[in-house]
């Protein structure tokens, strides 16, 4: 890669931009949610959370899998079916704003019903603005729209909590959000549609649109609840509220870390698409390659990093251990997934999120009964590995998957005897350079390598 081709070089500045304005989202979530605890009091985000929560679930079981289609359908076709993705945004989010309802009377927040509501249809509204952006290749632009949201949802919600609106503030701060989402996106999308002579949705897009948007939902919809299915699934079976938060806990710290790769796959698609070209293989070789010392840094210093976190964490540090592992075939299904998107392909799309989905749902129960907190880490971490018998034929990234897979396991391996005779975050440190270099011996992902992504990296976010 060190002759990078144009559409790679692509590849990496767009994930860069869309890791930050993931990173943007969630440091913006975190700081909204304590500062306003603070301002309005706890019972009032224990209620506001609930409100969100409601309408995040309805959301979820109407539109998971919309915002892959949506970039696929962009990249593929233009500006025509950015109103038709507007446009099914629109219905999702009647009957996701109709769900919403009984869900939110069921807590007895009956009366702010309509709040729930009205969020469910400006998320899944806003999801099809925001990711348009990325079919469109405006990476930088997405980062724009989310960092802004992000920032007008803390001054909402800080504004209306000093003027004393308890309740309401944080939940109009978090309705803000895909509002001033859905906003930005749009205002930034008008360059691109001005260069369009028919904005007009059509039939056969629509049609288009629905059929993978259904494909991708089982996919999506594991991601999404994968989380929440299995804390929801754990915390039934153990009873206990430690192991249940840790396993939270553990499952965040995971996902964060295969963030990197997950960037730079999801701008993989619409490139790839509009290029012409095939970007799948070797965007996953970099996002896995950059991501594997964060892998193997965070393993080696698991327990230090819990313990920072509580005290009362330490006990996941061999189940986060666990869960990172799963992040190499969670990015080999992600390649496998996104490359069938580019052709596509709706039923392999379907079959791969069914059986993560169905090994998750079956293998859990059985596993925690027996091994608890580790038996679920090991319940994801299979359900992430039994796709890729199925998705080994569409992407071609085994060879690549195998070594640098290898290189994170072994070394987090090597971490728990080690941590026995040296100090945890000074061996994590030792090993994570370590894994830099045998990836370098091995050519998986050489220095030189390295140093031209980070090049690449910089000069996109300085340009």
């Amino acid at each position: 890669m060190v002759a990078v081709r144009d559409e790679v070089a692509e590849v990496v500045g767009g994930g860069t931009w869309v890791l930050l304005g993931g990173l943007a989202v969630s440091l913006a979530g975190f700081v909204f949610w304590l500062v306003l605890s603070r301002l309005v009091g706890v019972e009032s985000v224990g209620i506001a959370s609930a409100i969100v929560s409601a309408s995040g679930v309805a959301s979820t079981l109407v539109s998971a899998g919309l915002n892959i289609a949506v970039i696929r359908e962009v990249a593929a076709e233009g500006p025509k079916a950015f109103t038709t993705s507007l446009l099914l945004a629109l219905v999702l989010g009647s009957v996701a704003a109709v769900v919403t309802v009984p869900l939110t009377y069921s807590l007895g927040y009956g009366s702010l019903a309509s709040f729930a509501s009205a969020l469910a249809l400006l998320s899944i509204m806003s999801i099809a603005a925001a990711q348009s952006l990325m079919g469109f290749e405006e990476f930088r632009k997405y980062f724009t729209a989310m960092l802004t949201s992000s920032i007008a949802k803390i001054a909402v919600g800080v504004a209306l909590a000093v003027a004393g609106l308890s309740v309401l503030s944080p939940i109009i701060g978090y309705l803000t959000y895909p509002l001033v989402l859905l906003i930005a996106a749009l205002l930034l999308a008008l360059p691109v549609l001005k260069c369009s002579e028919d904005l007009r949705p059509s039939v056969a897009g629509f049609k288009s649109l629905v059929k993978l948007s259904l494909s991708n939902y089982p996919y999506v919809f594991s991601n999404q609840l994968l989380t929440m299915l299995g804390v929801y699934i754990f915390a039934y079976l153990v009873r206990e509220a430690v192991p249940t938060g840790t396993l939270y806990i553990d499952l965040m710290i995971s996902l964060a870390v295969a963030a990197i790769p997950g960037s730079i796959l999801s701008a993989a698609l619409p490139v790839s698409i509009r290029k012409g070209a095939d970007t799948f293989a070797e965007s996953f070789r970099v996002g896995l390659s950059l991501a594997t010392p964060v892998v193997v840094l965070v393993g080696g210093a698991s327990t230090a990093l819990l313990s920072t976190i509580n005290p009362d964490l330490t006990a996941g540090s061999l189940p986060l251990k666990v869960l990172l592992t799963s992040v190499a075939p969670l990015t080999a299904l992600t390649a496998a997934i996104m490359a069938l998107n580019k052709k596509g392909n709706a039923k392999e799309i379907a079959v791969l999120g069914l059986t993560r989905l169905t090994v998750l749902t079956a293998l859990l129960p059985v596993v925690s009964n027996y091994f608890g907190l580790l038996g679920a880490s090991l319940a994801y971490l299979l359900a992430n590995i039994a796709p890729l018998p199925i998705a080994r034929r569409y992407v071609k990234i085994w060879n690549h998957l195998a070594v640098l897979w290898t290189i994170q396991t072994a070394l987090i391996l090597m971490s728990i005897p080690l941590s026995s005779y040296v100090s945890e975050l000074p061996l994590a440190l030792a090993l994570a350079a370590a894994s830099i270099l045998v990836m370098h011996v091995t050519r998986a992902y050489t220095i030189r390598e390295l140093a031209k992504t980070i090049e690449i990296i910089a000069t996109h976010i300085l340009k």
